[in-house]
C-alpha cells in the first residue's frame, strides 16, 4: 500500500476516515510505505505555513515510523510519462499524483488516497480510498 499525500495530512488532522483506515493497517499488519514525492509535498506545505514549527512536528509525527519509497530513475521516467501523456489527452494531473502513481504502479502496489480524481486517470493503477 502506497500512502498518498491526502491520507498523511488526513492523519494530521486526526480525520476519522483516515484514522480508521490506519488503524485497520496496523492490525492487520498491512504493509505500507510512502513515496519521497509525497514527502516532499508535506514539507512544502510546512515551508508555505504560517504555522510552519507546528507543521513541522505535525509532519514529523505523522511520518514516524512509515517506511520510504525513494524515487527512482525508472519512476521518474513512467512518472513523466504518465504526466505527459495525460497532458495531452486533456486529463492532466499534478506532477507529485504522477510520481506518486508511478512509484505504485512500478513496487505493484495500491494507492491510499482521498483523491480518486485524479489517480483514477492513471491506467493500471489499483486504488482504494478511505
Amino acid at each position: 500500500m502506497i500512502l498518498d499525500t491526502s491520507f498523511i495530512i488526513d492523519l494530521m488532522e486526526m480525520d476519522e476516515g483516515a484514522l480508521n483506515r490506519h488503524r485497520k493497517l496496523v492490525e492487520k499488519s498491512e504493509t505500507y510505505r510512502v513515496s519521497s514525492a509525497a514527502i516532499f509535498e508535506l514539507w512544502s506545505g510546512v515551508g508555505h505555513s504560517k504555522k510552519s514549527e507546528e507543521e513541522r512536528l505535525k509532519v514529523m509525527r505523522a511520518l514516524s515510523g512509515i517506511s520510504t519509497i525513494a524515487l527512482t530513475a525508472p519512476m521518474a521516467e513512467k512518472a513523466g510519462e504518465i504526466h505527459g501523456t495525460l497532458a495531452k489527452g486533456g486529463q492532466g494531473i499534478d506532477n507529485i499524483d504522477a510520481m506518486i502513481a508511478a512509484t505504485a504502479l512500478l513496487e505493484n502496489e495500491t494507492v491510499l488516497t482521498r483523491n480518486i480524481k485524479h489517480f483514477s486517470r492513471v491506467k493500471g493503477l489499483r486504488i482504494e480510498r478511505y
